[in-house]
């Protein structure tokens, strides 16, 4: 089941009767001294408020009451939170990417709302609700934003290369955030520099001569970030930066011979799928300190296919994964021929969910987890 909802659909909550307004507070003194009825326990109001989405929480809850919008902001909420939310896809119209879609599953269900990013500028990296971006005019002037809270940080000036190549992670230990930009020959970084968000004010570089690269063209993806590591995959090697220590490695990629398949980040690991065989579809995971690969799940991939040659008769079995919308559970793919019509697929229950974008756009994507995280 595939659920569309405008993002200001929520905002209808607020425009209803009081008496029908299930946001209507009864939690703190004030306001139940107010209407003359019991209060919540703080505690119970904290976990009620923690099961909403953030898009409600910023546009419609927080204005409730005062003390509703102190709990909304304290950084205990944010971070559980944060901790308790499941992660979504931004999806951006190249050529107008300040209007763009979020995907998510809620309760089993698809949903898609409209949103708006705030800024014109395509997003090249995220976490935890905070977006790496770069203005289409301006490619060199790198900016942080949380898309959903509209707040901003300073740009940032880029070193000249593959502005692509940016990655955006968080220091646990410090609880600071970290910009990794990398640029070399083929796209393969053989120069990579960090900017420590809010402390640094020019780019530290980062020694990668001694990992003996690669001189030969090959073929990668943009550079995944895994909670606390930043990843540049290649056809014959993993660079993996640990963004605390600073510290990059080499690791071998799967062990898997002659087979080509998508690294896609899964929450704090990194992932490998590819087709095993005509109707099933393997999934590797790495162990990002020591690079040890490991086989996480084999699923069927066989209502895959069949609902993609429904949609097209040409259809040639060729699907890409694209990203998981939920880590373990949720894949979600394209086709070759149309990359407007993409498919969330629940990999353990073989289930099939469609949505399709306007046809006459092409889209720009990035996973994405909306958050009421914020940066002084």
């Amino acid at each position: 089941m595939v659920r569309k909802r405008k993002s200001g659909a929520v905002l209808a909550v607020a425009d209803e009767p009081m008496s029908s307004n299930p946001y209507i507070c009864h939690s703190c003194k004030r306001c139940a001294r107010k209407r003359k009825t019991r209060y919540l326990p703080q505690d119970i109001v904290f976990q009620f408020l923690s099961r909403l989405p953030a898009q409600l929480l910023h546009d419609v809850v927080r204005h409730v009451c005062r003390e509703w919008s102190l709990v909304i902001r304290s950084p205990n909420f944010i971070h559980h939170h944060l901790r308790n939310s499941t992660g979504g896809l931004i999806v951006q119209d190249q050529h107008s990417p300040r209007n763009g879609f979020y995907v998510e599953m809620r309760r089993g269900c698809l949903e898609i709302c409209n949103f708006d990013c705030g800024f014109d500028g395509l997003v090249w990296s995220s976490c935890n609700g905070l977006v790496v971006f770069s203005a289409l005019n301006n490619f060199n002037t790198l900016y942080v934003s949380n898309p959903l809270t509209k707040t901003n940080l300073p740009p940032y000036r880029t070193r000249k290369g593959d502005y692509s190549a940016l990655g955006i992670a968080l220091v646990e230990a410090s609880m600071k955030y970290k910009v990794v930009h990398a640029r070399g020959k083929y796209f393969f970084p053989n120069q990579i520099a960090v900017l420590t968000i809010g402390l640094d004010k020019v780019w530290r570089h980062i020694n990668v001569k001694h990992l003996l690269l690669p001189n030969e063209s090959l073929v990668i993806c943009w550079p995944l970030v895994t909670g606390g590591y930043v990843h540049w995959m290649s056809e014959y090697i993993v660079l993996t930066l640990n963004v605390e220590t600073e510290i990059v490695r080499r690791f071998p990629v799967p062990p898997i011979p002659n087979v080509r398949g998508k690294y896609l980040a899964m929450d704090s690991h990194l992932s490998f799928v590819y087709n095993s065989d005509e109707c099933h579809m393997d999934v590797w995971q790495m162990n990002s300190i020591t690079g040890e690969w490991t086989l996480l799940l084999s699923f069927d991939s066989k209502p895959l296919i069949h609902t993609f040659k429904g949609m097209f008769p040409e259809f040639s079995n060729s699907v890409r994964p694209l990203c998981w919308l939920v880590a373990r559970k949720v894949l979600v793919f394209s086709d070759d021929l149309d990359r407007r019509c993409w498919i969330a697929y629940d990999v353990k229950a073989s289930l099939v969910q469609l949505f399709e974008f306007n046809e006459d756009e092409s889209y720009h994507f990035r996973a994405h987890v909306n958050s009421l995280v914020w940066l002084k």
